[in-house]
């Protein structure tokens, strides 16, 4: 049986064209091998396939070449940009003679890749303020004063998309306050769930600092990028060898490099028509959705995210089930040694422990058929049946 694959938040088939361009490129390398800093022959043909790569996904996201930074993943992305992002701006402040107290902010729904930067910020002085969210999980704005008080801000940072959920944050919102409560001040977002998404151009967002992983828009696991406005500066957390301008050492993967622009290129084209299929799709399995099974926020979202409560508080039964029937999905809480914990960002939202838990994410691709929703529509009666069997043995 074919499984119903409905999981694409979390990572989406690798596009055909970037599978293609990934190993064109590693033929080349292999027939004539080089290290893009080498200056030789196989050297500088590395670096002109690198470099073009780069220019290339700088202009699918509305960036300069310059200003990309190839990585490994978001993950990667999220820690150098907020983590060096803030630790630049501190010590400049420190340098100039300050002795200030300071913050970053993030929102209550940020991915751990951001708000879990609050451990390495801290070894620096620079302590982390949560930006609440409303009950749709949209950041309140409201009130940011408060919160940074007689501190100085280093960074914000805050999610285009989240990647729970799929709200589309007021990014424009939080870029304009900070340009004018803190000059200084840097402001990064996790695009990750954003790029193919939305239309995204990085200079009309004005944004100092933006991550993006590449398996989210079809590129291999394992590839990403930082994208870092022209005269930010940025404290590296990996000194080294100098590469990428001095800001992220190591040998860069040119395939990995190749195959992520490709499918950068590619995923922001489709954007448009993406949207209305996927939307298409939302609508369907919405109007279809067995009683008591509803959508989790009325905020505006990505269609590609469709967030549900369930009328349980155990979907890691439901989610096993649903994989025995061959349809993939996941859930908005964490599994971890089986057992269940209500979800961060439903808490959040003000939902309690078992609103929080009782959450199940299904994510549209390119690839998402409507017998896929079919298939998923007809598989949730029984497993949520299942899930409630082990409620009712839990009220005993």
């Amino acid at each position: 049986m074919v499984p119903v694959y409905l999981d694409h938040a979390a990572t989406t088939p690798m596009r055909e064209s970037a599978r293609l361009a990934w190993f064109e490129t590693a033929e080349k390398l292999s027939s004539t091998p080089g290290n893009p800093s080498s200056l030789h022959a196989g050297g500088r043909a590395a670096r002109l396939l690198l470099e073009d790569a780069r220019e290339r996904l700088a202009v699918a996201l509305g960036a300069e070449r310059p200003e990309v930074i190839f990585t490994s993943g978001a993950t990667e992305s999220a820690a150098l940009g907020v983590t060096g992002g803030a630790r630049s701006v501190r010590d400049q402040g420190v340098s100039s003679g300050g002795t200030s107290r300071w913050i970053w902010l993030t929102s209550a729904v940020e991915h751990p890749a951001v708000r879990e930067q609050k451990v390495a910020l801290q070894a620096f002085g620079i302590a982390q303020e949560v930006i609440p969210v409303d009950s749709r999980g949209v950041i309140e704005l409201e009130g940011l004063e408060g919160l940074v008080g007689e501190r100085r801000l280093a960074l914000a940072s805050a999610g285009l998309v989240c990647s729970e959920t799929g709200v589309v944050q007021p990014l424009s919102e939080l870029v304009s306050w900070v340009r004018e409560f803190a000059p200084l001040a840097r402001v990064h977002s996790d695009a990750t769930q954003a790029v193919g998404n939305l239309q995204l151009s990085f200079a009309q967002l004005d944004l100092d600092l933006l991550t993006l992983g590449g398996h989210k828009f079809g590129a291999p696991v394992g590839t990403g990028a930082l994208l870092v406005k022209r005269g930010v500066n940025l404290v590296t957390d990996r000194p080294g060898g100098g590469h990428e301008s001095g800001r992220r050492s190591g040998t860069p993967d040119v395939a990995g490099a190749v195959a992520l622009s490709i499918a950068a290129e590619e995923a922001v084209a489709e954007v448009a028509e993406r949207a209305e299929k996927a939307k298409q799709h939302r609508d369907y399995l919405v109007s279809h959705l067995p009683r008591g099974v509803t959508l989790t926020t009325s905020a505006n979202t990505v269609p590609s995210i469709v967030h549900l409560s369930l009328p349980t508080s155990h979907p890691e039964v439901l989610l096993l089930e649903m994989d025995r029937q061959g349809v993939h999905v996941s859930a908005g809480s964490a599994c971890h040694a089986g057992v269940t914990r209500p979800s961060s960002v439903l808490l959040a939202m003000g939902r309690d422990d078992r609103e929080a838990r009782g959450v199940l994410r299904v994510s549209l691709g390119k690839t998402t058929t409507t017998g896929d929703i079919d298939a998923f529509l007809g598989a949730l009666p029984h497993a949520l049946e299942q899930a409630q069997r082990m409620d009712r043995f839990d009220s005993r």
